[in-house]
């Protein structure tokens, strides 16, 4: 699957995927690299650095971000699959006790 079909689907999903962050940083990465091409060239003036860093540092803050939401994301998975089985197994102790009496 290329990625321009991830994200034409990512439309159809809930929540953010991956194909549209790596689109996301390609855009950025690409707004970088103009800023820097004009660094290069000696056309940049103070506003032009402050912008390379202001992208630079939204690069940064959005892949952090992304980073904590699929932590949280693993973490309420597994403790989801951990309530799971601390409920089947209580419910297979109730039925024991239960056939017991």
């Amino acid at each position: 699957m290329t990625l321009a079909e991830d994200v034409v689907n990512s439309i159809f999903q809930k929540g953010v995927n991956h194909g549209t962050i790596k689109v996301l940083n390609y855009v950025i990465l690409a707004l970088i690299a103009s800023i820097g091409l004009s660094v290069v060239t000696g056309t940049a003036n103070i506003h032009v650095y402050v912008l390379l860093g202001l992208s630079i540092g939204l690069l940064l803050s959005v892949n952090f971000f992304v980073g904590i939401l699929v932590d949280a994301d693993k973490s309420k998975e597994e403790k989801k699959a951990a309530s799971s089985e601390t409920k089947s197994g209580k419910t297979s102790r109730r039925r024991r006790s239960r056939k017991a009496e």
